[in-house]
């Protein structure tokens, strides 16, 4: 990945932060990849687990003849097939003139100033990173851009880089994904390009703030980078940071990290110590009743679990967390894929949705509130 330092970054680090994660081509990112994604994978599960594939696998051709694989008494069919080799061409296209760095930043900056000088900072990390990948194929390429992506936020996540051969197989698995998507092939050329830019610009910005943060050794701004990438992965993935490590993993279970060595891609992931949580936290469920006697009150669940630095430990097991300024993660344990909103010194989960915080709106009736003592 690339690492060099853009300095009008860390003064611009509170704007980063503010501004939406989400921006020009949105529509393209969301049908070209994310959903291109999603489906595909579910196909390829249903596969591995031998089961009849969901119907939506049959826009797409690699799974042609395996639509009845796993049904009662139906006869092997072949794995998804491979991409030909002008559906990898299509993931490439023509360098056009076009404004998507530019629509980019516009938002995110409130000054023409500030504006040109993260115009800047995302157009000289572009650069870096044609120049350090044209020779694999990724300049100029879709799934080269897409990799960056991924790749990026793991690495600004977990404080590890990815190896360069770990890298290369996802750059393959997009490839051979991305080149059978209905709606990416048909895209035009300047679709193409804008996406490109639109992935490499939103890769750029948390990138830049850890970098900066590593070499300047600010805490602060390591953990205002990680909260961006954070944020990209869910808005743009709806995945958080840690589960696109499995996008990465190779056969092996291990990668190389910034300081040599491999180690299991799961450990290398592990993000950095969390402050401010330690604590014994019981949960009560917020209960409002309306009619003649309108009453608000908090019942006991019998929940609890108690945060020490990165780990958390309850009734049931132990785990581990990871946090932002504005939510807390819950991975291993038993409230494994738990996702809660700060407010104040408690955590709040969605009465309908455990893994979704909501982070930034007030308790609603039959929401979960653990309050740390």
């Amino acid at each position: 990945m690339i690492r060099h330092r853009s300095p009008p970054i860390c003064a611009l680090a509170a704007i980063l932060l503010a501004a939406p994660a989400v921006h020009a081509q949105q529509w393209l990112v969301n049908s070209a990849i994310q959903n291109q994604i999603t489906e595909t994978a579910l196909c390829d599960d249903s596969l591995r687990k031998h089961e009849r594939l969901p119907d939506v696998c049959a826009k797409y051709p690699q799974y042609a003849g395996a639509a009845t694989q796993g049904a009662p008494g139906a006869r092997p069919q072949p794995g998804p097939r491979p991409a030909t080799a002008a559906q990898l061409a299509a993931l490439r296209f023509t360098p056009t003139s076009n404004n998507a760095l530019q629509t980019f930043v516009h938002d995110l900056g409130k000054t023409p100033q500030e504006r040109q000088q993260l115009l800047q900072a995302i157009t000289a990390t572009k650069a870096s990173f044609e120049q350090q990948y044209a020779t694999r194929g990724w300049k100029n390429n879709v799934a080269g851009a897409y990799a960056f992506f991924i790749g990026t936020l793991i690495m600004v996540w977990s404080g590890d880089e990815p190896a360069a051969a770990a890298q290369g197989r996802l750059f393959g698995a997009l490839s051979t994904a991305l080149a059978q998507s209905p709606d990416l092939t048909g895209a035009s050329n300047a679709d193409k390009a804008a996406l490109y830019d639109t992935l490499i610009a939103s890769a750029s910005l948390p990138l830049l703030l850890y970098v900066d943060g590593t070499q300047q050794q600010n805490n602060a701004e390591i953990q205002q980078a990680r909260t961006l990438a954070s944020e990209y992965s869910r808005k743009i993935m709806h995945s958080e940071p840690q589960a696109l490590v499995g996008m990465l993993r190779a056969d092996t279970g291990t990668h190389t990290s910034a300081s040599g060595g491999g180690k299991p891609v799961m450990q290398a992931a592990a993000p950095m110590m969390v402050q401010g949580l330690d604590g014994r936290y019981d949960c009560q469920m917020l209960s409002v009743r309306a009619g003649a006697s309108f009453s608000v009150e908090y019942r006991p669940i019998g929940l609890w679990f108690s945060i020490g630095g990165n780990s958390y430990s309850a009734n049931g097991g132990d785990g581990r967390i990871d946090a932002t300024a504005g939510d807390v993660g819950f991975h291993g344990g038993p409230y494994n894929g738990w996702r809660g909103a700060r407010i104040n010194n408690a955590i709040v989960f969605r009465k309908d949705n455990h893994s979704n915080p909501q982070a930034g709106e007030g308790i609603r009736n039959g929401d979960i509130r653990c309050g740390r003592h």
